[in-house]
């Protein structure tokens, strides 16, 4: 091939560091073979990284839909070098003005590529990203502009763990830059399990300096409780899909009253397709924080089109299902806990005496847990059950408190600190361990931030949460006796372990960090409307200090404090508090009509 002494030039030219890495690097990642078309294609082990018939034809498909969704004011990043095909069809699409990065997670990869084909000029287009996976996230964090990432699979798929840490450094620089404020509405559910995330959600994103709108819909749970009371089926499906389109529309009115900058829903809440369709028709950005098991609860097949974003508990199959379904974005958050919730207490006697046990388990009545728990049962230490919906569970009443009634959040963290050993046994409707073991419930972060020893069962997505040091795993039924027996009577090793999880549990898998996360991912798919005001662009000093705004202008900002956001609604408000009467500049005039324009087109309803 010997391609590489007339391309390796032009790279030389836009990234003189990368040319010799290159020059220096081994290659041969990638088998170079003719393909039947003549020109020459690659393939890594038994896999294709291009086609074997026509690659120029291949990556020129690709290309064109890439293209479709790439739009002028978006940074495209490519995801997966190969022989570059994929780029330079791209590249050739690409108008005046726009920016196309390349992530270059090997440069042997890349030597092979500039040694099989020459390249021509076009190569000189291309930003080049390289380096470790932290300084290629700030090379793309400082672009300070939306970033669309272009996937070419057959080649991205090498090194999906480096484009992952990279992903995930992108994410903490841009939560660690967030210093402006935003206006966020919560759109909570009537009822369950997901209703107490959405306040540690509110608490959270209050925390980190955002106003909050929480729209509440609890208040009618009872309401909607009382249509349970119809003897048909189909009176009572009706009436409470009925009540539940009319608290959609309730939630649209009170959008319409304050507008705000992201409507953040947590599962369950009531907003319709309907509903839905017309936020996103006005403008509104809408983000879903879906804290269920997509294969349980599937009523996200028919909203997944209608959000901008969802943010889900689950991977692989997961992402696929919502994207099959319609989902535009779909994005990885984990569940976590709230300290100031869940904490290490010390409990009087009394309370130890009521919550406190060799072993516990605090939840409601699956299937599962109706096979697997009375298995656990032991004269060898004393066991306590917690939670509702027990009903028929005969072999589990001796040890059920409280004869199966829910409990509250404070008797959940008593029981967490009182109990010697807590069984974490995630819910499965079936009578074995769950054999699709992939999310991670909010009990196991709640027992670690309480300093609680727990038993969990396995997780394929337990390890990139917790060591095995912070949280003993169990992969079979049988091993629980077993594991009981291990670490019943060793308090020192027992404390060393909940330890470990609960600095864990600070250190990375609080509200809040969720919510930075989950506000870093809309700033950077949206840099200029959301990035913007979480950078900080719309405080009053960040406005007035910038080399176009009117002097007029920057006085008007001087009344705010440097570090407050101002939007026009701000100014407008602070000019009518001055009082009636006074004569207006200028420029207060244009503000106000402004104003009156934006408050006639606002509205929803």
């Amino acid at each position: 091939m010997n391609n590489l002494p007339d391309n390796l030039p032009w790279l030389r030219k836009t990234a003189p560091a990368l040319a010799e890495a290159v020059r220096a690097a081994p290659g041969g990642v990638l088998s170079l073979l003719p393909s039947r078309e003549g020109t020459v294609t690659a393939k890594h082990g038994d896999r294709w990284i291009h086609s074997s018939y026509d690659p120029r034809k291949e990556a020129r498909a690709w290309a064109n839909a890439q293209f479709k969704e790439w739009k002028d004011d978006e940074v495209g990043v490519g995801l997966g070098v190969g022989l570059l095909y994929h780029v330079e069809a791209l590249a050739s699409l690409k108008q005046d003005g726009r920016r196309l990065a390349v992530i270059v997670p090997d440069v042997s990869e890349l030597k092979d590529a500039l040694d099989a084909r020459p390249l021509g000029s076009w190569p000189e287009a291309i930003e080049w990203i390289w380096g470790e996976p932290e300084d290629m996230a700030r090379r793309l964090a400082d672009f300070g502009k939306p970033l669309r990432f272009m996937t070419y699979a057959p080649a991205a798929g090498l090194h999906e763990a480096i484009h992952r840490e990279v992903e995930a450094s992108l994410r903490r620089m841009v939560a660690s830059r967030q210093s402006g404020q935003l206006r966020i509405a919560v759109v909570g559910p009537l009822y369950g399990g997901s209703l107490p995330i959405a306040r540690y959600v509110i608490s959270a994103l209050e925390s980190l300096g955002h106003r909050v709108t929480w729209i509440d819909h609890s208040a009618h749970h009872t309401s909607y409780e009382r249509f349970g009371s119809y003897r048909e089926i189909r009176h009572r499906l009706t009436m409470q899909n009925r009540f539940a389109e009319l608290l959609s529309l309730d939630t649209a009115a009170r959008l319409a009253e304050d507008p705000p900058d992201l409507v953040l829903a947590i599962a369950q809440a009531p907003l319709t397709a309907g509903v839905l369709a017309h936020l996103r028709k006005k403008k509104f950005l809408t983000a879903m924080w879906f804290v269920e098991n997509y294969r349980h609860l599937t009523y996200w097949r028919q909203v997944a089109s209608h959000y901008d974003h969802w943010f889900v508990i689950q991977r692989g199959e997961c992402f696929e299902a919502f994207r099959r379904a319609g989902a535009p974005q779909v994005h990885y958050l984990p569940m976590a806990a709230d300290p100031q919730v869940f904490y290490p207490s010390l409990l009087t006697d009394d309370e130890q005496r009521e919550y406190g046990a060799d072993v516990s388990f605090v939840g409601a009545g699956y299937q599962n847990r109706r096979v697997l728990l009375p298995c656990w049962l032991s004269p060898e230490w004393t066991f306590k059950l917690w939670g509702n919906e027990w009903e028929g569970a005969a072999a589990l009443t001796s040890v059920l408190q409280r004869g199966g009634a829910r409990i509250d959040t404070q008797t959940c963290r008593q029981v967490f600190n009182a109990t010697t050993i807590n069984l974490n046994l995630h819910s499965y409707d079936g009578p074995s361990l769950d054999p699709q073991a992939d999310f991670v419930n909010p009990r196991t972060f709640e027992l670690a931030a309480c300093g609680a020893f727990q038993l969990a069962d396995e997780r394929s997505l337990l390890p990139d949460l917790f060591t095995d040091q912070e949280i003993i795993r169990f992969c079979s039924a049988d091993e629980v006796p077993h594991l009981i027996r291990r670490w019943l009577h060793d308090h020192e090793a027992r404390r060393a372990v909940a330890e470990a999880a609960r600095h864990r549990v600070l250190a990375h898998h609080t509200y809040r960090h969720r919510m930075e996360e989950l506000l870093a991912v809309i700033g950077l798919r949206y840099q200029d409307r959301i990035g913007a005001i979480l950078r900080g662009d719309r405080n009053a000093g960040a406005l007035a200090d910038r080399a176009e705004t009117p002097p007029e202008l920057a006085t008007l900002l001087g009344r705010f404090r440097r570090d407050q956001r101002v939007e026009l609604k701000d100014m407008a408000d602070g000019i009518r508090a001055k009082g009636a009467g006074r004569r207006l500049a200028r420029e207060e005039l244009l503000i106000l009509l402004l104003d009156s324009y934006r408050s006639e087109t606002r509205d929803l309803v």
